[in-house]
């Protein structure tokens, strides 16, 4: 068998593997959230609260969670923000040095070619 040819075996096996693994990650992750949603019917089922103290309970948590996230995503968004102007202002040092920086990479090539 030619080299080319035992690459191309190996490459294949390498990608069936990986969809292989793939496949178990979904799998696996369906089981987790179907374990967890089946906890979460059972802990209802079997709580010593009244339905509305539940209801308000899960309310209060579903109102915090949504706080939450809109605290992490606005601190997201200004990271965001100050990460583009960093990167403007790169830009920006960029287009001025460049002429500069090019004029010296000649030179430095003239002088290697001469010396």
């Amino acid at each position: 068998m030619s080299e080319g040819a035992r690459l191309d075996d190996y490459e294949a096996r390498a990608f069936e593997v990986g969809v292989e693994d793939e496949g178990r990650l979904g799998r696996n992750i369906a089981l987790v959230l179907a374990g967890v949603a089946i906890g979460a019917g059972l802990a209802l089922l079997l709580t010593p609260k009244r339905g509305d103290e539940v209801r308000d309970a899960i309310g209060r948590g579903y109102r915090r969670t949504i706080e939450g996230l809109s605290e992490r995503a606005g601190d997201l968004r200004d990271r965001a923000n100050e990460l583009r102007e960093r990167a403007h202002d790169l830009t920006d040092d960029l287009r001025e040095r460049a002429p500069n920086l090019l004029r010296f990479a000649r030179r430095r090539i003239a002088q290697r070619r001469e010396g």
